[in-house]
């Protein structure tokens, strides 16, 4: 059996692992310097998937500082007032890009 290229497991790929769920994932290069709100479209796009069946995961910030995870569409823009009251908060904000990977582990894109 051929070996697969090293690659960093995501703590998501650990909790499918250790469930027995089977999947798979797709690499592809990112302009990291990119701030546009298409990202998830042109991702979509280049691992040939069909845009409305992929989403963006948005990490989101209480005013005590918490954290709250939004998935949506990647065509889609998050409501930051209907995902407050969905969170049961008086208001959101989005977490600064600097910030994700500490928090979560993971890389914008």
């Amino acid at each position: 059996m051929a070996r697969r290229d090293k690659f960093q497991k995501t703590n998501a790929m650990r909790e499918l692992e250790a469930a027995g769920v089977p999947f798979s994932y797709e690499t592809y290069e990112v302009d990291e310097t990119d701030t546009s709100s298409e990202l998830g479209l042109h991702i979509a796009q280049m691992l040939g998937e069909d845009p409305a069946a992929s989403f963006k995961t948005l990490v989101c910030v209480t005013p005590a500082g918490e954290h709250v995870v939004c998935c949506v569409p990647v065509a889609d823009e998050l409501d930051l007032k209907a995902a407050a009251r969905a969170a049961g908060e008086k208001s959101l904000t989005m977490m600064h890009v600097k910030d994700l990977l500490a928090a979560t582990g993971y890389v914008r894109g």
